[in-house]
């Protein structure tokens, strides 16, 4: 079950720079989009693992929330910060745009378009499967996603978890361990969105990446990395 939330989260959170002429169109979107989260499989994990998830958008940034859990991704300065609300020990890890890269350079990602179009919350979006490799032990993980040039500046939105891929995934289908995990807008607003919205609160205890990891560890009994 662990490997399972793991791999859910991954999906959750778990997403080239190049900017094709379709992507220059997009729209800077300002609000919040929710994702409903199911599962098909032999397994029944929708007892475990929340069935709806939050983002809130600004431009090419990002911020979801899920109980004490929060992270927010900058798709223009290549960040991602992770934070946890827990009552008397609110902590933080900002991973910088060189780790981002590094990490990425570890794997091979590889977009192929389809001719198929889903409409998903008024939004026509295009269907992309994905194959992200590692390259230093071979193993493969494919995804389906349904993305719209609507949401986000620019393709830049995806620099974090999908570099170089055009649009913002509305739907996103994985299938690991006999489990299907599927996350699918079902609701988009459109609202009034600060700057300030994204920045960390001032009392947060900012740790160092050693320290997060070894707070990731002991949060989830060992083994687990940012």
């Amino acid at each position: 079950m662990k490997k399972l939330f793991s791999i859910s989260v991954a999906v959750i959170l778990c997403m080239s720079a190049t900017i094709n002429a379709n992507a220059q169109k997009s729209k800077s979107f300002a609000g919040t989009v929710k994702f409903s989260i199911r599962y098909e499989g032999d397994t029944d994990p929708q007892r475990h693992i929340p069935q709806e998830i939050t983002y809130t958008i600004l431009g090419n940034k990002t911020k979801m929330q899920q109980q004490v859990f929060i992270q927010i991704q900058d798709g223009d300065a290549v960040t991602s910060t992770t934070m946890f609300d827990i009552p008397g020990y609110r902590v933080a890890y900002t991973k910088p745009k060189a780790d981002i890269l590094e990490q990425q350079s570890t794997v091979k990602y590889t977009y192929t378009k389809g001719s198929e179009t889903k409409t998903i919350c008024g939004y026509v979006c295009d269907k992309y499967d994905i194959t992200v490799l590692n390259l230093e032990d071979d193993e493969e993980m494919t995804f389906t996603v349904y993305t719209t040039t609507e949401v986000g500046d620019n393709n830049n939105i995806n620099a974090i978890e999908y570099p170089g891929l055009t649009g913002y995934p509305l739907y996103t289908e994985v299938e690991s361990n006999g489990v299907k995990t599927i996350l699918e807008a079902v609701e988009m607003k459109k609202t009034k969105v600060k700057s300030v919205d994204f920045l960390m609160p001032s009392d947060y205890k900012v740790l160092t990446k050693e320290e997060f990891q070894e707070f990731i560890q002991q949060l989830f009994g060992g083994g687990g990395e940012e």
